[in-house]
């Protein structure tokens, strides 16, 4: 399953809050984003699913949503989406997002 299949699976299913991370190859901020948001992941595991979508493999969705740098993470509930962040941020400015609409 693809990662955009996922998010639609998730999006259909789950009534938590979806965290999704577009990110790219050879992208230093994407790197250093990862590790922030996997373990914001691991602290509230029943807050909020984590996706990454490679801008890359799925062009279609990064349009659609309008996602134009890396990383970018776009948080949804359900089919509408709630923020949209650009950029590389503070851990503590993600938790904020879920702790907000968890």
């Amino acid at each position: 399953m693809t990662n955009s299949n996922l998010l639609s699976q998730l999006q259909q299913e789950s009534t938590k809050p979806i965290l999704v991370k577009f990110v790219a190859p050879h992208c230093p901020s994407c790197e250093t984003l990862t590790p922030v948001l996997e373990q914001l992941a691991d602290d509230h595991p029943d807050d909020f699913h984590l996706v990454t979508i490679d801008m890359t493999e799925d062009p279609e969705l990064a349009m659609k949503l309008k996602v134009r740098s890396a990383p970018t993470v776009v948080l949804f509930q359900g089919e509408e989406v709630k923020e949209k962040i650009a950029g590389l941020k503070p851990k503590k400015f993600y938790e904020a997002l879920i702790e907000k609409t968890a």
